[in-house]
């Protein structure tokens, strides 16, 4: 089949998407589903609305600084499914990605929330749906589908059988055939000549999937990537590739093939969630606080995947993280890759690389991004431009910058005048940490803490490719607006990198997912070394 002739075919699914629909969560009374619809709202306005907007139409105040951006669920078109080509997605398709959410995307999961309450989300999602027919009614679409006797269900997928040299070869050619390189490019590597052309139903650029990463939104199993190419991804170029067009021995060979493009430096770990997403505390008796002490490789780490909010030519997959504690003070140490260093900042297009950790003040997950009115967080943000001032490592200034920049100056003056510092900014006071202390109650609202607030210390150091970092506080604060660490409570945490070489800054950044930082109540006796 012709790739002109797969992208007819996918259209007429999509718009025959638009008209269909699955039941509602199965065995649910009417009272049982209005009190589910309700809860799913609330957490819908808590958790979604920022992204997906208040209405579904995916257009939610956050939407401008995401790529791709957030579903738009009264459109009726989901990604993600098991069902065939023209039918919404199961019960079970919602849950699994707002459990497991959307690798390589800004879509977290949410596999922290109780299942009752993400089974509530996926019967709120589904009422989204609905839209306004000509008669002035509102029509969900999965209750439409339902009627009109179409069922959700899952497609059938076969055994996967065992890679082969054989297949593998089986799986290039039918790669080829089907002319998969015109978007994914000749190695998998997302570049094909297509690209610019490419766009979804809603107008906006569509990027092929870059399988050298190994991230794929709907999960990277064997059965995720079969369900992939028989089903296609509604809205968007990627059509559905049916028995019609490939063998189910062919569409296995592809998976392989597929697979098998995936770079070997890309960690396996990089791509899964930890099931408990636990990050332990442990008890020592002296708190490292340089990031390159050796004590640090005494105890486990948590491998931490991120996700980019906006597209990165080079991607930071995973954080590396430890957090120890001597009872009185916490410490983190945190790790990621980055070949090319960003220390300076002092031209308008340079930015500097950086990291934070997010706490919830609360043992309730705010709204990822950054909480939100009722559920504010607190940031600790270390900055590597800070770090180089601090370690004077960096002679960078205007001066440097710009050697040929003619200065006004004061003769009478002993020194320049220092306007903001003067008037007691905070970032234009004499640095005594390389980490700000701040508060946000959603984004766009991020708020340092005053000098004296600032009681968060650490050390930065970048060596053999990598950024190693600390950060250290006293487990209990004074400060309202400082998280709070209690022994044998867990606190929700989350964390986020910046590359200032390929532009990171504000929102534009890669993140984790929430986590729960966990002290145990009972601390254990420790070895004389510790």
């Amino acid at each position: 089949m012709t790739m002109k002739r797969a992208l007819h075919s996918g259209l007429g699914l999509v718009v025959l998407g638009c008209w269909a629909a699955t039941p509602p969560v199965s065995g649910e009374t009417a009272p049982s589903l209005r009190a589910s619809l309700e809860t799913g709202r609330r957490l819908y306005e808590q958790h979604c609305a920022p992204c997906h907007g208040a209405n579904g139409d995916g257009n939610g105040p956050a939407a401008v600084w995401l790529y791709p951006k957030p579903r738009n669920f009264s459109a009726g078109l989901f990604k993600i499914r098991s069902t065939p080509p023209g039918v919404l997605p199961s019960d079970d398709d919602l849950f699994r990605s707002i459990t497991r959410g959307l690798p390589g995307s800004s879509m977290p999961g949410f596999a922290y929330l109780p299942e009752s309450e993400r089974w509530a989300l996926v019967a709120y999602v589904k009422e989204l749906t609905a839209y306004t027919n000509a008669a002035g009614q509102r029509i969900n679409r999965f209750e439409e589908q339902r009627a009109a006797g179409i069922a959700s269900d899952p497609l059938p997928v076969p055994p996967e059988p065992p890679v082969t040299v054989q297949s593998l070869a089986l799986g290039k050619q039918v790669y080829e055939r089907m002319q998969c390189a015109l978007c994914h490019g000749q190695t998998g590597a997302g570049d094909g000549p297509q690209v610019p052309l490419l766009k979804d139903s809603f107008g906006f650029p569509a990027r092929p999937r870059d399988f050298n990463t190994g991230l794929f939104r709907g999960g990277h199993t064997g059965r995720d990537l079969y369900l992939r190419i028989l089903t296609g991804l509604s809205g968007t170029p990627m059509v559905p590739y049916g028995d019609d067009v490939m063998t189910p021995q062919e569409r296995w060979a592809l998976v392989h093939y597929i697979q098998s493009l995936r770079r070997t430096d890309v960690a396996v770990n990089d791509l899964l969630q930890p099931e408990n997403n636990l990050i332990p505390v442990r008890w020592v008796r002296r708190v490292p606080v340089d990031p390159l002490d050796p004590a640090w490789e005494e105890w486990e780490t948590v491998r931490v995947p991120l996700h980019p909010l906006w597209p990165e030519p080079e991607q930071v997959y995973a954080v590396v993280v430890r957090a120890v504690s001597d009872g009185r003070r916490l410490a983190v140490w945190l790790q990621w890759k980055d070949p090319l260093p960003q220390r300076e900042a002092v031209r308008v297009q340079d930015f500097q690389d950086a990291a934070a950790i997010q706490f919830a003040l609360g043992e309730t997950p705010a709204f990822l991004g950054m909480g939100d009115a009722q559920h504010p967080v607190n940031i600790w943000q270390w900055k590597a431009g800070w770090q180089a001032e601090l370690d004077q490592t960096t002679e960078a200034g205007p001066a440097q910058a710009y050697p040929a920049m003619h200065v006004d100056t004061y003769f009478d003056r002993v020194r320049p005048p220092l306007t903001a510092a003067e008037a007691g900014n905070f970032l234009a006071q004499p640095l005594r940490s390389p980490v700000e202390d701040a508060n946000a109650r959603g984004f766009g609202s991020f708020r340092s803490q005053p000098p004296a607030g600032q009681n968060v210390t650490g050390k930065g150091v970048w060596v053999d490719g990598s950024w190693n970092v600390v950060f250290v506080r006293t487990l209990r604060s004074r400060d309202r607006d400082d998280v709070q660490f209690v022994r044998g409570r867990s606190v929700p945490v989350a964390f986020a990198v910046w590359n200032g070489e390929q532009g990171d800054r504000n929102g534009r950044k890669m993140i984790s997912y929430w986590y729960q930082l966990r002290l145990d109540a009972a601390r254990p006796a420790l070895a004389a070394r510790r």
